[in-house]
């Protein structure tokens, strides 16, 4: 798994293969809620064969990088 740089520069986004998106979308809420704990993301949006999380301005993605990661690589 791995996270993608998006034009924003507060967003991230992780790309499905077709294994990885029907485990993920079967646990959206699961996901959202996990990510959602993690101190510095402030939103989490599911599209269609990708997640994007948005981080707050003052959080820096080396501190929560490896968080996010761990908590797909659990599904």
């Amino acid at each position: 798994m791995e996270l993608l740089d998006t034009p924003n520069p507060n967003a991230k986004k992780i790309l499905l293969n077709e294994v990885a998106k029907d485990t993920i979308m079967k646990s959206e809420s699961e996901i959202t809620e996990s990510l959602h704990k993690l101190n510095g993301v402030s939103s989490v949006f599911f599209g269609p064969g990708f997640v994007t999380v948005i981080k707050n301005e003052s959080t820096d993605w080396e501190e929560i990088n490896q968080d996010i990661i761990n908590i797909f690589d659990k599904l």
